[in-house]
């Protein structure tokens, strides 16, 4: 019989598809960053400021792994107010 957890389902052995995808993005991302290591200007609303590459790149990675982290959840949330918009 297959271990099961403390709510009755099956558990998964070993790391599934998703963490090797991630890791492997993570890795990706460390590699570009680290080549583009040189200052640019960043232009960001009514302001330019001389930065490091490396640093726009690790904030806009950073702020698409938490759109893609926030997203399915808000989404979700919409769908349980309409779902329970319809029940009422």
């Amino acid at each position: 019989m297959a271990d099961r957890d403390f709510e009755g389902l099956p558990r998964k052995e070993g790391r599934g598809w998703r963490f090797y995808v991630i890791v492997v993005a993570i890795v990706l991302l460390a590699i570009f960053v680290i080549q583009n290591w040189q200052t640019v200007p960043v232009e960001f609303l009514f302001t330019t400021v001389d930065t490091p590459l490396f640093f726009a790149l690790v904030v806009a990675g950073a702020l698409g792994a938490v759109i893609g982290w926030a997203l399915p959840h808000v989404r979700r949330g919409r769908r349980r107010e309409r779902e329970l918009d319809r029940d009422q």
